[in-house]
């Protein structure tokens, strides 16, 4: 054998030590940047979604049932540095099938939606026999029911004093399901009345004197005539003897 020949096997591994201690340092490098890379966690947004609905759902009262689609798997979402943003589309109500959508508010901005359906029990107002439009309605008009609020159109009543004393704008059958909507509400405003015309617009409120030109319950729009200009004007009802207008 030759002088030097035992070096070899030392010569030979060095290399192969030196490249598992630079995979060693990437793993760690990929490790310590690991939160940049990965994708928004699914689990995440559907926590995001399930949390905001039952708040909103207990707001009606009782305890929700709550079911949360999944959402796509094939997602891909870049992780949001901010809290995620949960939300009801427009005019949606958290009863029923609905959506969620759910938003991330950081430096790389996305959006989906989520779909849920929601079950919320309680005891409603309904006719416990055929009842008649402009009749004030009585304790024995009505009956409590227990039932799904997504079957009821509206807000439901729940309770006899949001009833009673009141009359209906159409008449229902035994058992139909009672909502504000049904419900006539009285006249804060009486055609040939004096008012108080409140315009508000770009931070300025200006009261002036006028006449209702027509009957008016809360939140409904009636014609209104300024006393000062004589000038003719549409308004909101928004107390008695009350209209506001948009300047």
């Amino acid at each position: 054998m030759r002088r030097h020949d035992h070096l070899f096997p030392m010569q030979r591994t060095a290399p192969i030590l030196g490249l598992v201690a630079f995979t060693i340092l990437s793993v760690f490098a990929i490790c310590a940047h690991a939160d940049e890379v990965l994708p928004q966690s699914l689990t995440s947004i559907e926590t995001a979604a399930r949390e905001f609905i039952l708040k909103q759902a207990r707001a009606y009262g009782g305890e929700p049932r709550v079911e949360i689609g999944a959402p796509d798997p094939r997602l891909r979402l870049a992780h949001c540095n901010l809290p995620l943003v949960a939300e009801l589309p427009p005019g949606s109500r958290p009863v029923g099938s609905t959506t969620v959508g759910v938003r991330c508010p950081g430096n790389t901005p996305w959006s989906v939606y989520v779909p849920v359906r929601v079950q919320i029990f309680a005891n409603i107002l309904v006719a416990a026999r055929p009842l008649a439009r402009g009749v004030p309605l009585t304790e024995a008009d009505l009956t409590l029911s227990r039932q799904d609020l997504a079957s009821v159109p509206g807000s439901a009543l729940t309770n006899l004093s949001q009833a009673v004393g009141k009359s209906l704008r159409y008449p229902v059958a035994t058992g139909a399901a009672l909502n504000a909507g049904l419900l006539d509400q009285p006249a804060l405003v009486k055609r040939g009345q004096t008012v108080t015309i409140v315009s508000v617009g770009q931070g300025l409120e200006v009261r002036a004197t006028g006449e209702a030109l027509a009957d008016g319950a809360t939140g409904e729009t009636i014609r209104v005539r300024n006393l000062l200009t004589k000038k003719i004007i549409q308004g909101t009802v928004q107390d008695s003897g009350l209209v506001r207008v948009s300047m």
